[in-house]
Parts: C-alpha cells; structure tokens; sequence
C-alpha cells in the first residue's frame, strides 16, 4: 500500500471515528496504540505508567477526532503529538519532569571536550541500513545512555531515529518551533556521545549534522 493510501486509509477511519463508530475506533486502536506505547515508554521509562497514558491517548483521540485537519499533517503525527502531551502531564503529575531534566545537565566544557574524540551521533537517511537509528547495535550501552537524557531529549531522539519523524512533523507533536527540534537534536546528540565515551564506545558518522 503506497503512503498515500495509507493516508486516505487513515483518513477515513478517523472520519468514522468522529461519527463515533466503536468498531472503527478499534481499528484505530489495534493499528497504532503498540507504536504509541513504544514511544511513551521511551518517554516515561515506566513500563507501569504506559498503558495509562495509551489509554488517555486514544480516550482524547475518541474524544477529539474530528479536530483531526489533514490539512495540517498525517493522522501519526497527530496522534504523537497528544501522546506526547500525556506523557509531559504523567511525568508532572508524578514529579518526576523536573527531577529528570537535572541528569540532563552536563557542563558545556566536559561535552566539548568530548566532542574532540567522540562524534555525536547524527541524523540519517531513513532508508541507510548501516547508519538507522544511530548504530543501535551499541545495545545496552546506548540504552543506558538514553536513560540520562531528560524526557525532552529522550523524546526528540526517539521520534527522529525510531520513528522517522521528519523535524516539521517533530515540531507539530511537541508544539514547539523547527529550529527548537533542530537544538533539541543537536544536544541530545552531543549528551549522548559524551555518556557513551563514559563507558568507552565512540559513534562515528558521515551524515551532515543540522544546525541548532
């Protein structure tokens, strides 16, 4: 199926979800609450907090589906972008926000001095088998470094490299402008290559890096 069928696809089946048609929201659901819950637990790091925040994901999705403009970008993004908001409210109501945002802090010098040794991992093309998602194959390693970024970053790095998002769609489901992704990324790169040289493994690209 071509992605404009798969668009037209989409686009029918949230129409019918706006006309509260329960089967259709079940379709809904069984197609894109799994990509949902990966990406909140990315975002949370919560396993027990993430089907919470599915749930309130596609209850706002019932409750809202015919806000839905495809004018405005594909139904995926606009479903991430209310995952997204849920995820942010879960991690304030449970304090943690604040709390995470302080493992993000690094000093500027220690991340340039890193930088001397360490590329940062860099955005890819979504079709390059050596380079997707930024050399997972660092296994536990990368893991644990994804761990010391604030939900922010955490989120920004899942959604350009796990989820092919591009930065426009990015923007759209944090609600933020392009070149905050573009900071965004670009940091969270950085952290992430100066926590992984902390356990000895480099990143090496060749794909140009975008501009904070």
């Amino acid at each position: 199926m071509s992605e404009h069928d798969i668009a037209m696809d989409d686009l029918k089946l949230i129409q019918a979800v706006a006309r509260q048609d329960r089967q259709a929201f079940k379709w809904l659901y069984d197609r894109y609450a799994p990509r949902i819950g990966s990406y909140l637990l990315k975002l949370l790091k919560r396993p027990e907090q993430v089907d919470e925040a599915v749930n309130d994901t596609m209850l706002a999705v019932w409750q809202n589906a015919g806000r839905f403009d495809p004018a405005q970008g594909c139904l995926l993004t606009w479903l991430f972008g209310i995952a997204h908001h849920k995820g942010l409210k879960t991690l304030r109501r449970t304090g943690r926000f604040h709390v995470e945002q302080s493992l993000d802090t690094l000093p500027p010098a220690a991340l340039d001095d890193t930088e001397a040794h360490t590329r940062s991992p860099q955005a890819v093309a979504p079709h390059n088998p050596e380079h997707t998602v930024m050399g997972w194959e660092l296994g536990q390693a990368l893991l644990w470094a994804l761990d010391q970024l604030s939900p922010e970053h955490r989120a920004v790095i899942d959604l350009t490299f796990g989820q092919d998002r591009s930065y426009p769609e990015i923007a759209t489901i944090m609600d933020c402008p392009v070149n905050t992704v573009k900071t965004r990324v670009f940091h969270a790169r950085k952290k992430l290559a100066y926590w992984l040289a902390q356990r000895g493994h480099t990143i090496s690209a060749t794909t140009e890096e975008a501009s904070p």
